[in-house]
């Protein structure tokens, strides 16, 4: 019986423990799906926080305690040009900062964590990319809750910093301009006496009168001031001042207290009221009587120089009449007159250096630096380092900062000789810095920018580059905005005695000049001149020293002449009877001119054509020795 009733007594007791342990698996049951549904809600959680944190539109990273990054996204990658692989754990965050924001951003990282109140959490620093590239940006930095991790947002704002400066230089500018030049700034009423309601004081110094007279046109009106041969077209203009907000320019003159009259330019706008019409005027008026006269000057003297040049022998350094080099003159003041780039063509020894001197010589700044740069004699590896200096410490040998050819013709003309002789590579460099992309100095960080006129020379076909693939199409456009091309020596042969007389004259000691008599000159006309005018040069000098002519091919000339197929002018027995260089010559080309008419019985095309001349030239020629 106590057997029995002791296992009644547990069996409730198995029962209570039985219901408490299916009670505690039901609550870690619940417990473990709670869990359960917490992990997969963290999880979307934390997806969810890396979706929005690569997409939210800003380059955006995490900041750990000791300023190393954790995390970026991937217009962080795009601003910096390193991927998340080289950032994460890898670098830290004052890596990317330039140098004069480091010590700031470390100030403001350890301040945030002492007190987040403490530091500010949006403001401007400037970034560089793996490429040098400086950017200014706004940057946002929080805090993230319970931890000592923050997370920054990066808004590029170069574009934004470069117009502002620009706007605050253009204002400054403006107030200079305002401050310095003389002028008169108005406002008026749109009826035909231009009722002044506002002048400034310039106007004493412009018109004479002070301010006062003029204003509710108490003494006269403004109309009365301007020329009465000019009146017409002021009423006129301002009749066309129709349109709302519409702005005008023109230049007239007016008569001033003293009786002088004076050429302004004014610039104005209509002033639109609520009821839509043009009520009122207002701008500014500036003398420009000395700009008037030196433009009047400049047109006149345009003009005679134009003509002057038709008849030119001698352009700077440059000899020569024939028709060819008249057009290359023409080109050269062209030229001269913008800041266009030039590309010069030319057989090696046809003057481009000259032609290209002469450019920067007829230009805005003819005494700003030109730069002559012989591109064939750069080895590729050199290229940067010669076109846009170097930092010291950029390399072996690197023991201080040089210049490069941009930095040194800064202002001025950079003559690239020899183009067709640089690299493609070497192109992608230097169109980046024309198309203003600025460059950088090797071992640096800040991108500069030159203000340089590019004129260029090239012995080579470059479209024929372009189409074998040995010139970028791009840099080719560049380059060739304005062609020259020069004449080879055989093709404007009428210039030899130009050129000779010149390099005798030059080379010769004390001004005496050694006789030349046919049978030499014989010789120069009918040589190719294969070197073209720096041939003819050192053949005239050796020809001063060592008394005989010594060409590059002296067979080719010394046979025609002995087998008497050139035309050859008769020797000049009295050499002393002739006066000058200039005498000997002539009477030379007369022969020639004679003789090859007389071979082709007096037809003047063939004559020209084998003259190497332009019938033009023979016609002329011909007159001259009263030939016909």
């Amino acid at each position: 019986m106590a057997t029995q009733t002791k296992e009644n007594n547990s069996r409730p007791e198995l029962i209570k423990e039985i219901t408490r342990l299916r009670r505690q698996v039901a609550e870690l049951r619940s417990i473990a799906k709670e869990r359960e549904s917490a992990e997969k809600a963290l999880k979307e959680s934390e997806e969810q926080y890396r979706s929005v944190f690569e997409n939210t539109g800003t380059a955006t990273i995490i900041i750990e305690d000791d300023m190393s990054i954790s995390m970026v996204n991937a217009k962080f990658e795009a601003l910096t040009g390193y991927s998340k692989e080289e950032i994460q754990g890898r670098m830290k965050w004052t890596d990317f900062v330039v140098e004069e924001d480091v010590e700031r951003m470390k100030v403001y990282h350890v301040k945030r964590r002492e007190d987040s109140r403490s530091a500010p959490t949006e403001y401007e620093c400037r970034v560089f990319s793996r490429f040098g590239e400086v950017k200014d940006m706004f940057l946002r930095i929080d805090m993230i809750a319970d931890s000592r991790s923050s997370v920054a947002s990066f808004m590029d704002i170069t574009a934004f910093k470069q117009t502002e400066a620009a706007l605050i230089e253009s204002e400054r500018k403006l107030s200079k301009l305002m401050g310095n030049l003389p002028g008169m700034a108005y406002r008026c009423r749109n009826d035909k006496h231009r009722t002044m309601k506002f002048v400034s004081a310039g106007c004493k110094w412009l018109t004479g009168y002070p301010p006062y007279e003029l204003i509710d046109n108490s003494s006269r009106t403004f109309i009365d001031l301007v020329h009465p041969d000019d009146r017409a077209h002021v009423e006129e203009q301002l009749v066309e001042i129709q349109a709302a907000g519409r702005p005008f320019q023109m230049e007239y003159r007016i008569v001033t207290a003293s009786g002088h009259v004076k050429w302004v330019w004014e610039e104005g706008v209509g002033i639109v009221s609520n009821d839509g019409e043009l009520r009122e005027v207002e701008g500014f008026i500036s003398d420009i009587t000395e700009h008037k006269i030196e433009e009047q000057q400049l047109r006149k003297e345009n003009i005679k120089l134009k003509s002057f040049i038709k008849e030119r022998y001698k352009f700077g350094d440059i000899i020569g009449k024939n028709s060819g080099m008249q057009d290359v003159y023409e080109r050269v003041s062209k030229a001269a007159a913008t800041n266009a780039n030039v590309i010069i063509y030319g057989e090696s020894g046809t003057g481009k250096d000259l032609v290209a001197k002469e450019i920067h010589r007829m230009g805005d700044h003819p005494d700003k630096p030109f730069v002559p740069v012989n591109c064939s004699a750069i080895p590729e590896n050199l290229f940067e380092s010669e076109f846009f200096g170097y930092k010291k410490g950029a390399f072996t040998g690197a023991v201080k900062d040089k210049p490069g050819y941009f930095d040194l013709a800064n202002g001025g003309t950079l003559f690239l000789d020899e183009l067709g002789e640089i690299g493609l590579a070497a192109q992608v460099k230097l169109l980046r810095v024309i198309e203003g992309g600025g460059y950088t100095p090797v071992g640096g960080n800040e991108v500069r920018y030159a203000n340089v006129r590019i004129v260029a020379a090239t012995n080579r076909d470059l479209k024929e580059d372009v189409k074998q693939g040995r010139m970028r199409e791009d840099f080719f456009y560049r380059i060739h905005i304005i062609p020259i091309t020069l004449p080879p020596l055989r093709e404007r042969k009428d210039d030899l005695p130009l050129l000779i007389e010149h390099f005798l004259g030059l080379y010769s000691e004390k001004g005496n000049v050694p006789l030349i008599n046919g049978k030499i000159l014989g010789q120069l006309y009918n040589y190719d001149w294969p070197g073209n005018v720096r041939e003819l040069q050192n053949v005239l000098q050796r020809f001063i020293t060592l008394k005989t002519l010594d060409f590059m091919t002296s067979s080719v000339a010394e046979a025609e002449a002995q087998e008497g197929r050139s035309v050859l002018a008769e020797p000049i027995e009295d050499a002393q009877s002739l006066e000058s260089l200039g005498e000997a010559v002539a009477h030379f080309e007369k022969s020639v001119i004679l003789k090859r008419l007389e071979a082709n019985h007096w037809h003047k095309s063939n004559t020209a054509e084998q003259l190497g001349i332009n019938r033009k030239t023979l016609f002329r020629k011909m007159k001259h020795y009263s030939l016909i």
